[in-house]
């Protein structure tokens, strides 16, 4: 997955040197990389938005949200970089006798790129969302289960659903 996104952002990089960009304030689309989920973005104001997002994922459902931050990376126009933070709440079946059913809830921390295109309606992003577990359905004196998710993150494709300026 990290090197899926290292990818991306590489080739990223060197395409948005030939293409323009155009600020919106909502987009709706699909998170790659969670599962089958969707994914709904809004701007609060000219840099704060709110990522809210939820589907299908391992044979459970995923649900959450995100705020983020977002700064103009002035070489490429409309380039952001952003940072931010949110929870999320997991369940799936590991399909295995005494491992049915398992949930987590979790905050994250999130650092990534969002960039849309001038001609189509589109906007990509890539980001990395470190989570720690604060809650799990095995939460009992004993266990021994990992509480950071060090692999969690995604590459975002949504329509944009207005182009007003941010």
């Amino acid at each position: 997955m990290k090197t899926k996104m290292l990818i991306f952002f590489a080739v990223m990089m060197f395409s948005t040197s030939l293409i323009q960009a155009q600020d919106y304030k909502s987009a709706i689309g699909a998170k790659l990389g969670y599962g089958l989920i969707a994914s709904y973005k809004t701007f609060l104001n000219e840099k704060a938005a709110l990522d809210i997002f939820g589907g299908i994922r391992w044979g459970g459902l995923a649900a959450g949200a995100y705020y983020l931050n977002h700064t103009p990376i002035k070489s490429v126009d409309r380039l952001t970089w952003y940072w931010g933070f949110g929870g999320s709440f997991t369940t799936w079946d590991y399909g295995i006798a005494g491992l049915d059913n398992y949930y987590e809830i979790g905050v994250s921390g999130v650092l990534g790129l969002d960039y849309s295109f001038d001609n189509i309606p589109l906007n990509l992003s890539v980001d990395w969302a470190p989570t720690i577990v604060v809650a799990d359905s095995y939460d009992y004196a004993g266990a021994s289960l990992s509480r950071f998710r060090s692999g969690y993150g995604a590459l975002t494709a949504r329509y944009i659903l207005n182009g007003s300026s941010r």
